[in-house]
């Protein structure tokens, strides 16, 4: 006996325009969880003081620089994939191209930004490694990498400015669709701002902190606002 299907339309092939609850809860989670991680380790600054790369610098704490940069760097590149997700999911028509503009830029900036970090933090444990490396050829090696940062650190700074560029126009995004308070995007701007100004090293962690903190309430808002629709 011959089974007759109902023919297929064009509506069966459609995506839902509603992502389900499971799939927003995940893109939440990765967002805070991953802005608290970079919050985490900027208190615990597991690295010598910011613009200084020296090996007496980087030897003594090698192995907490090398494990504190990985965790950030991974999470520095979920945070922006994260990010990006969530913003394209709460301007889906008002503000819908700076969000999807954003999310390209903020997503490539995380990644590139991880992929600076990562590789700097294995070469300076390597070069700092004197069961490999005498001290001197150690020093002169890391010496050679910071002050020839094409092939390495440049890579990390180009992440980090496209990140915080498209981080703008993410939040431009969020103002145009007004869906989370108008306070969030405006605190979030002055805390990009003053991290751009001349302040100790600790105050910038902090302010860093504040920024990252401001996407774990952002991921909040995003459950609690969709979990309502």
């Amino acid at each position: 006996m011959t089974t007759r299907h109902p023919p297929t339309t064009t509506s069966d092939f459609a995506p839902s325009t509603v992502p389900s609850r499971s799939r927003r809860t995940l893109v939440a989670s990765a967002l805070a969880v991953s802005a608290a991680a970079v919050a985490s380790v900027l208190l615990w600054h597991p690295w010598p003081v910011r613009d200084r790369f020296g090996y007496g610098d980087i030897a003594p704490i090698r192995d907490g620089m090398w494990t504190g940069i990985v965790i950030d760097a991974t999470a520095f590149a979920v945070l922006g994939v994260a990010l990006s997700l969530v913003v394209c999911m709460l301007a889906r028509s008002r503000g819908a191209v700076w969000a999807t503009v954003g999310a390209v830029v903020t997503s490539l900036g995380g990644i590139a930004f991880a992929m600076g970090a990562y590789g700097f933090a294995s070469l300076a444990w390597y070069a700092t490694d004197t069961t490999a490396i005498p001290a001197e050829s150690g020093t002169e090696f890391l010496k050679y990498a910071v002050d020839n940062p094409q092939h390495g650190m440049v890579l990390q700074m180009a992440g980090f400015l496209l990140f915080t560029l498209g981080s703008i126009a993410l939040f431009i995004a969020l103002i145009r669709a007004r869906t989370v308070p108008l306070w969030l995007p405006i605190t979030f701007f002055v805390l990009v701002v003053a991290q751009f100004t001349p302040v100790p090293s600790r105050v910038l962690d902090l302010i860093q902190v504040a920024l990252m903190a401001l996407l774990v309430v952002l991921a909040w808002m995003f459950h609690r606002e969709t979990s309502a629709r």
